[in-house]
């Protein structure tokens, strides 16, 4: 099984960039405003989407998701089973990979390779933003296995089927917490200390606040998070007023699950200024100018990178990717995420997933030798990338406009939370989940039968570095081609926008979560030819299907339906996606397991 297509939201997206593509016969688009005098740039799918594996792909969204992994990471947040997650996401990181790749394809032919085709592989680019979690499955195998503990059942026949492991018994349950007056709110904050305080302050004990915080602090790695029952009590037992005014004085987040209507949807994630006009009379650095042909779009140039956590670490890694330099900017004793289990040649296996090819060096920006280093960095460099908290640059004198002083030519990207909002009714603290939070998302993911959640599985991380990625690419184009420099700035809260589907919530219905089937499970559409194929009668409930496919292995129905014409999918979990020859030519192992590039350029 493999994905097939970039999908029509990839063509959207290149209209809202201006690209005005005309599809090809290939599946893909001609662009119409591409400069150049070799005639038109070409974005297709890599090999025209054919897929092997006898013919098995994956088009639908839901179908998508589960031959990539995404069902069984967004599963183990309730721990039973895999589980549809009710946003087109997996729709979205190809529309923005074919973005970056429009994008560099023309910046390659502006610094004079003569690109005029590029080809993006769907497969490859939805494992991109799984990167860090094959890493670290890779080296832990047992990282996402269910976990032990009795089978449960519902009688629920439109929800999810609940056969598999749930979490232990004294594991307790994951946010969102509900409370007193009836709010669902995420609690958030990066700092132990803090953390403690609060629960202390609301009454939880200690032994359990310690285990909530080892499960809170992991979770971006492991796609789980379990509070105990004694935290979902304390806050049961305050008003949103009361729980808010004790974050207040332990400075923690609170932020209330808003309706996915707070925030229109966008297009284009990102805001841009540009900066001085170049001064002709001046002598300006020229950019390394290469043409051979295994260059990269970005060969010869270089990105100086101060980033944490997951956003800005993707945005360079995507930048790496295309032929950068990438200068990788940490703490004065290294980036602390280094050191977290499972370690693989002396470095933690996701950290290296992120950082894999960049260049570390080691400066403390806080004092003035260190960003005089900084400083120096820049001086060669082509792009300043930071994911710091707003503020923080304008600090240090490092925001756009002290910067393009001395250095005219520079790219400054901030991957940011909130951008292009300010003020104090956002939270305090952005992560993946207050922004999922905030947004709308915890909503608008959830069929409308069930109450709000966020994923724990990362998803605005992920996709906030892609858009940061593609805002950089847009900017170096601008600068090869007018001499301006840009300062363009993305947040969680703009890769949560291009989510958004408006004010609905995906209807519920008996298959909108995967169904149980022999050693597996199945993403299957409601659809005639599955009725037909499944001897069913128009009007059969969830376990109908069930009772149904209990005949036969997952697989072996994804044969049979494939064959007859009935979209579905085996779900893939991060394991198969490491195993299955189907995805072998998209990983490489070196170090541990790395996503190779979704792009061809020629």
């Amino acid at each position: 099984m493999r994905v097939s297509g970039l999908g029509p939201k990839a063509e959207h997206h290149l209209l809202e960039l201006g690209f005005g593509p005309r599809p090809t016969p290939t599946g893909g688009w001609r662009l119409a405003t591409a400069p150049g005098r070799t005639g038109p740039l070409t974005v297709e799918p890599r090999n025209g989407g054919a897929v092997s594996e006898g013919g098995l792909k994956a088009t639908l969204e839901e179908t998508v998701q589960a031959a990539c992994g995404l069902m069984h990471l967004y599963g183990l947040r309730e721990g039973t089973g895999p589980r549809r997650l009710g946003l087109d996401h997996t729709a979205v990181v190809r529309a923005v990979v074919t973005g970056q790749g429009a994008l560099a394809g023309l910046l390659a032919r502006a610094r004079g390779l003569n690109r005029v085709r590029v080809r993006v592989d769907p497969t490859a680019a939805l494992l991109l933003t799984l990167g860090h979690y094959l890493a670290v499955a890779e080296a832990a195998p047992g990282t996402y296995a269910p976990r032990p503990g009795p089978p449960e059942r519902t009688d629920r026949a439109e929800g999810p089927d609940r056969t598999a492991f749930p979490p232990r018994a004294d594991a307790g349950r994951p946010p969102p917490f509900l409370t007193r007056d009836g709010c669902w709110v995420e609690i958030e904050t990066f700092r132990a200390h803090r953390w403690g305080a609060l629960w202390q302050r609301l009454g939880a004990e200690g032994a359990a606040i310690g285990r909530a915080w080892r499960e809170h602090a992991a979770r971006q790695w492991t796609a789980r998070c379990t509070m105990p029952e004694s935290l979902h009590r304390a806050v049961a037992a305050h008003s949103l007023a009361e729980l808010r005014d004790a974050a207040h004085a332990c400075e923690v987040a609170v932020v209330e699950l808003q309706p996915p209507d707070r925030y229109r949807p966008c297009a284009r994630p990102w805001t841009s200024r540009t900066g001085p006009a170049p001064d002709t009379a001046a002598p300006l650095r020229e950019p390394a100018r290469t043409s051979p042909a295994h260059d990269l779009p970005l060969t010869g140039l270089t990105v100086v990178e101060c980033t944490r956590f997951l956003q800005g670490p993707y945005a360079g890694r995507v930048l790496a990717m295309l032929g950068a330099h990438v200068v990788l900017v940490e703490l004065p004793d290294g980036d602390p995420a280094r050191g977290i289990e499972p370690v693989v040649d002396g470095c933690f296996a996701g950290f290296r997933a992120l950082h894999r090819g960049k260049r570390p060096v080691r400066l403390d920006v806080t004092t003035p030798d260190g960003r005089d280093a900084l400083r120096e960095l820049l001086i060669t460099a082509d792009v300043f990338l930071h994911n710091w908290p707003v503020g923080r640059a304008e600090r240090l004198g490092l925001e756009p406009d002290s910067l393009w002083r001395t250095h005219p030519r520079l790219v400054c990207a901030h991957a940011s939370g909130w951008a292009p909002f300010r003020g104090p009714l956002l939270p305090p603290v952005a992560s993946d989940w207050s922004a999922q939070a905030h947004s709308g998302l915890a909503h608008a993911q959830r069929p409308d039968d069930e109450p709000p959640a966020c994923s724990v599985a990362t998803l605005l991380d992920t996709l906030g570095g892609l858009a940061c990625a593609e805002a950089v690419l847009a900017a170096l184009l601008r600068r090869e081609t007018t001499g301006v420099p840009t300062a363009v700035e993305t947040s969680l809260l703009s890769a949560a926008r291009l989510l958004l589907n408006g004010a609905k919530r995906p209807p519920a219905g008996p298959l909108f979560h995967p169904l149980p089937a022999g050693g597996g499970h199945l993403a299957l559409g409601d659809t005639p030819r599955a009725r037909s194929a499944l001897g069913l009668p128009p009007g059969a409930d969830r376990q109908a299907f069930v009772h149904a496919l209990a005949r036969d292995s997952a697989a072996n129905w994804e044969k049979r339906l494939g064959a007859a014409g009935a979209p579905c999918a085996r779900v893939r979990s991060i394991h198969d996606v490491l195993t299955e020859p189907a995805f072998a030519h998209h990983l490489v192992y070196e170090s541990g397991v790395h996503v190779t590039t979704p792009w061809e350029f020629s």
